[in-house]
């Protein structure tokens, strides 16, 4: 095992470039060619992926090696509905205060995703935050196809972010959950050719 000051930022870097889709799925990804691009041993590069590979974001085949997970349109579906499944409980045991919206957040490309960590972490549960984090982070490369994807998703985000400040009850954050979800998986063959071309 890699000792921490060096395992971390390689595990961190790594994770990033996966999450922001820096390699196409399906790619194989090579220890000595990503420590050679981190300036780095081999070692830590191998922990960092087989700890991915812990976290599915990275998939492991004994003789094929590590890559970049394959998305397709189904395996999409599923992360979606898991998704809203997990903040939907997230939501329903939050505390009873309305969430603000996130200053400066609007703008970023995730949005989205700060929303909502912001929301399980509201729920007090950290096992609950913990899966919304990680599945929130595989699903990146869908929140940053989005723009290229849909037209309307600064408003969307507006709408949610209104819900949640208190203005709409349940019913109505829920809804819009929904939405979210749902308009996602309609056009999921979308965004697979999108993350995919």
């Amino acid at each position: 095992m890699s000792p921490a000051h060096v395992i971390e930022p390689t595990y961190e870097a790594i994770r990033r470039r996966l999450m922001q889709g820096h390699w196409p799925p399906g790619t194989r990804l090579e220890a000595s060619k990503i420590a050679d691009q981190l300036h780095v041993s081999v070692t830590p590069v191998r922990d960092s992926l087989y700890r991915l590979a812990g976290e599915r974001m990275v998939d492991f085949e004994h003789g094929e090696g590590f890559h970049v997970p394959r998305m397709t349109e189904s395996a999409l579906r599923n992360m979606l509905e898991l998704h809203l499944v997990l903040i939907l409980a997230a939501v329903a045991t939050q505390s009873s205060s309305p969430i603000a919206p996130l200053d400066g957040e609007n703008d970023s490309s995730d949005g989205f995703g700060s929303l909502f960590r912001e929301i399980a972490r509201r729920s007090g549960n950290t096992e609950l935050t913990i899966a919304v984090t990680g599945l929130g982070d595989r699903l990146l490369p869908i929140r940053i196809a989005d723009v290229a994807v849909l037209d309307d998703t600064a408003e969307e985000l507006g709408r949610l972010e209104t819900a949640l400040s208190g203005s709409g009850g349940l019913p109505e954050i829920r809804m819009v959950l929904l939405h979210y979800h749902e308009r996602r998986a309609r056009q999921a063959d979308a965004y697979i050719r999108h993350i995919t071309g």
